[in-house]
């Protein structure tokens, strides 16, 4: 692979970087959170093959924070100052701080100086560039200025704003009026989401209950347990909303106290 070739990007054999901090987050999800691990375990045995690596970034890197699965098939290692032989072996590999390999020993003072381990070369000691504000803007102004001399700028990054037209479009509230039938004193928010995603499947068809009670915090209508029928004929408490509470929020958005 030369240069030359990965710079055409009509080709897709450019490298990827993809740098996540704070990485518990990822992993520790409720969720996503074994997706994420089995991705990012993928990519980080199969990744640097293929022009892909991938930098995890967190400040304590347990088992929960950052799987063995992944921290152990790290190829390259960066610990600045910790506190303990513990969190320095996380970090930098069983046994280092035994070895001599000891970022215990930095100070305060050691800014952007770290332990570096990988790349078949044995541990040592690098600084990386600290940037001040000044010089920070003085970066960011010659990398916009490149990226306007490749003509890669785009979006935002050129003043473009977000096509709204999906978005206004729609009224979540009314919206709701409309798949919550005048009998139905209060549903299910996943029955809700999922007659949205029937009425305008180009807003809400990816819509989860959980996102449809976010959605509706900002006007004050408030989801709680409701007592519903499955489709196999039991019983059962889930959160849902009031057809009521949707109308009041309605009237007062609106103005119009006749609405609810």
């Amino acid at each position: 692979m030369t240069s030359e070739l990965a710079s055409k990007r009509s080709l897709g054999l450019h490298p990827i970087v993809i740098g996540v901090d704070e990485c518990q987050v990822w992993f520790e999800h409720e969720k996503h959170g074994k997706e994420f691990e089995e991705i990012c375990t993928d990519l980080v045995k199969r990744g640097p093959a293929t022009g892909i690596v991938l930098a995890l970034a967190t400040q304590r890197p347990d088992a929960k924070a950052l799987p063995t699965g992944i921290s152990a098939n790290a190829s390259a290692r960066f610990c600045l100052k910790v506190m303990g032989q513990l969190e320095n072996d996380m970090v930098l590999g069983t046994s280092a701080y035994k070895r001599g390999v000891r970022a215990t020993m930095f100070s305060w003072a050691d800014k952007g100086i770290h332990y570096f381990v990988g790349e078949g070369a044995d541990a040592r000691i690098v600084r990386s560039v600290f940037a001040d504000a000044l010089a920070a803007d003085a970066i960011a102004s010659r990398a916009r200025k490149l990226r306007e001399d490749a003509g890669t700028l785009a979006g935002h990054a050129l003043g473009e704003q977000p096509e709204t037209e999906a978005a206004a479009s729609f009224d979540l509230l009314k919206d709701l009026l409309a798949v919550i039938g005048a009998d139905e004193a209060k549903v299910w928010n996943e029955i809700a989401a999922a007659r949205l995603a029937e009425l305008r499947p180009e807003v809400y068809g990816e819509w989860t209950g959980e996102q449809l009670t976010a959605a509706l915090k900002p006007y004050g209508v408030k989801t709680g347990q409701v007592w519903g029928t499955t489709d196999d004929g039991k019983g059962a408490n889930r959160r849902g909303i009031k057809r009521a509470d949707n109308l009041t929020a309605v009237a007062e958005r609106d103005g119009n106290s006749d609405a609810a």
